[in-house]
């Protein structure tokens, strides 16, 4: 099952799902994880530039992209269960 099925199936939005289509890593949480990186950066760069305030809606959107990634990484582990289950 490609990272991103689970995504489309259910018609959730995210920027690791757009990553996850160009880069293939060897864990499926990596493109959820940069995704999220970069926007936790972004929502504490006026913080860290300017000592202005934190941009929390931002922050929010860094902890959605960690949770759909942690969501794919679960629906990837069942996957293989189940197939690891059907071969023996």
């Amino acid at each position: 099952m490609p990272p991103t099925a689970i995504v489309q199936g259910h018609g959730i939005f995210s920027i690791g799902g757009v990553i996850a289509r160009v880069w293939k890593p060897g864990l499926v949480l990596l493109p959820w994880a940069f995704s999220s990186a970069m926007l936790t950066v972004a929502a504490m760069w006026d913080y860290w530039a300017r000592g202005a305030a934190i941009d929390y809606l931002v922050l929010g959107l860094a902890a959605y992209e960690l949770m759909i990634g942690l969501l794919e990484e679960e629906a990837e582990a069942k996957a293989g269960v189940e197939t690891v289950g059907r071969e023996t």
